[in-house]
């Protein structure tokens, strides 16, 4: 799957998310690694989400992953808990944020 596409994916999974219960602002990275490499950047601030495919340096939360992974996790043949344990994907900075981010996208 190309960048491109990815992104798209991400992008229209977190903009129809609801983010109504959402109490703090947060900023995140998802680094795709790998031949389709890019980064995306996703934030809830003041109640509004933005979302762009740019590397951005002050995130609350960083997320890296390969594109191979990325997309065995769209088509479900991984699962994101076992993927996090196993290295497969890799966070730094509020964990916490990562899994509740998680659980409202899956939904």
């Amino acid at each position: 799957m190309k960048f491109e596409e990815s992104y798209s994916l991400i992008k229209t999974k977190f903009l129809t998310t609801d983010m109504s219960k959402v109490d703090k602002d947060f900023s995140a990275i998802i680094c795709l690694t790998g031949k389709n490499a890019g980064y995306v950047y996703v934030a809830y601030i003041g109640g509004k989400k933005m979302i762009e495919p740019v590397k951005h340096d002050k995130a609350n939360l960083f997320v890296t992953m390969s594109d191979e992974t990325f997309e065995q996790l769209i088509q479900k043949k991984i699962d994101p808990f076992k993927a996090f344990t196993t290295g497969k994907v890799k966070a730094k900075g509020n964990i916490f944020l990562a899994m509740s981010l998680y659980k409202k996208m899956k939904k």
